[in-house]
């Protein structure tokens, strides 16, 4: 049985009753009826993605030719269903006028049963191929509209703060490759989307690049194509990320752990703004703003032969260094508290606030992982908090003496897991309540407690 469903539309005198037997064999539903002044009950109550509809209709109004009135009755109450006329051999002009008025297709009476479905199935392939490249259009606008959305750069006022935005004052808007360097968790991703929303380029693709992947070819097919002619075993002229990113801004972390053959195409690009796809015999232009994260010491990794010297040199020289959380103690303030409205949103819960002792203790931690340790920290304390405060025990401090934070868990698996369980036994085991804390659904719940066996 193939898909479509099949709306019949035709006077008692017409193939009606009798057509809808014969192709019920071939079509997900099949239903018919004979008087159009139903025509828009039908439209509006069934599905339906192809009717076929009798010419011969009594009662039409007058002035209007045969058939085509109840087309456009169609074509104006749903125009995404398909039409298919049914006419007698001598009303060839009246089958070219319907398809210009927005018809399918026509067939001749009496009905050749095996062509009309034939027919019909094309009609409904195509009708499906249009609505699923209108699907896959629509997710890509959304996906379009997400990547072109910025993140706010976290806000701050502290010396090492206004030097860097002083540093990258100068650089959002040069075609100079840029360098970010910082270390993990100082906020490299958030400072390139700030170049980028800063940037004549704001209404392109922000795109970022994993620069991770274990093979060369691999990688290099990933970032610069490759080119199905000379590689047989890639998909037709695959656009790498270079190529999809046009006009806009390619962000790559961790550029230290890019091999040295792949480095090159950089230097080359920065020499000639082209690329070279995988099995391409020539160079293709692009047009991208080009940001390198790293978090390594280049200068020791040239040393050891481990990076590209002359791509070094390069990009020290367009280097803007993201400094440390730790030297940045003025801007804690200001950064938690961004965090507490973004997750006070998220997780439902009422405007929230620091006690003193809070933010003291906040500011006398070393934060080794930085912003993104910071970040995961106030998650899980505006999750657990239960009043209009947070406070040091919603953190999980050791103690007031100590000045230092509990250890945060390794990964984020560990650290759901620690907040489900602490959820459940402060509610004593509702959850419900739990659920609401967290901010998940019962469901979810119960599925978190399977996963981690609580």
């Amino acid at each position: 049985m193939s898909e479509g469903r099949i709306l019949i539309i035709d006077d008692a005198k017409g193939p009606g009753g009798s057509l809808e037997m014969a192709l019920r064999m071939d079509f997900e539903s099949v239903k018919s009826f004979s008087n159009p002044n139903l025509l828009p009950f039908y439209l509006k109550t069934e599905k339906a993605d192809v009717a076929i509809l009798d010419v011969d209709f009594s009662g039409v109004r007058e002035g209007e030719e045969r058939g085509l009135y109840w087309l456009r009755e169609i074509k104006r109450i749903n125009p995404r269903i398909e039409v298919v006329i049914l006419l007698n051999e001598d009303d060839v002009m009246l089958g070219d006028r319907a398809i210009e008025e927005g018809a399918a297709n026509f067939a001749f009476k009496p009905v050749n049963t095996r062509k009309l479905v034939a027919s019909l199935r094309s009609v409904v392939q195509l009708k499906l191929m249009k609505e699923r490249c209108e699907l896959i259009e629509s997710r890509f606008d959304g996906i379009k509209k997400e990547l072109l959305q910025t993140e706010p750069v976290i806000q701050g006022s502290s010396v090492p703060y206004n030097r860097m935005m002083h540093a990258l004052a100068g650089v959002i808007d040069t075609p100079d490759v840029i360098l970010l360097q910082g270390e993990t968790g100082s906020g490299k991703k958030s400072v390139a989307r700030y170049i980028h929303s800063q940037s004549s380029r704001r209404n392109e693709l922000f795109l970022e690049a994993n620069s991770l992947l274990e093979r060369e070819t691999e990688l290099g097919g990933y970032l610069f194509g490759v080119k199905k002619r000379n590689y047989p075993t890639a998909d037709p002229d695959l656009p790498g990320k270079f190529q999809i990113a046009e006009g806009g801004t390619l962000y790559i972390p961790e550029v230290a752990k890019i091999p040295l053959s792949v480095q090159e195409q950089f230097l080359r690009y920065m020499e000639r703004n082209t690329v070279e796809p995988v099995g391409a015999v020539r160079a293709v232009p692009v047009n991208v703003k080009l940001l390198l994260g790293t978090a390594e010491d280049l200068r020791s990794l040239v040393n050891e032969g481990a990076f590209h010297e002359e791509l070094y040199r390069r990009l020290s020289s367009r280097a803007v260094e993201i400094p440390a959380l730790r030297h940045r103690v003025e801007d804690i303030e200001e950064i938690a508290n961004f965090f507490i409205g973004q997750f006070s949103g998220k997780y439902h819960k009422g405007p929230l606030r620091m006690s003193a002792r809070t933010l003291e203790e906040l500011k006398l931690n070393p934060w080794p992982g930085n912003i993104s340790e910071l970040k995961l920290t106030i998650e899980k304390a505006v999750i657990l908090c239960e009043k209009d405060v947070l406070r040091p025990e919603d953190f999980m401090f050791r103690s007031a003496a100590q000045s230092q934070l509990f250890k945060i868990p390794d990964t984020i698996e560990e650290m759901e897991k620690s907040m489900i369980k602490k959820a459940l036994e402060r509610h004593k085991m509702n959850h419900s309540a739990a659920a609401t804390q967290l901010g998940i659904t019962r469901q979810t719940l119960y599925n978190k407690i399977r996963k981690y066996k609580l």
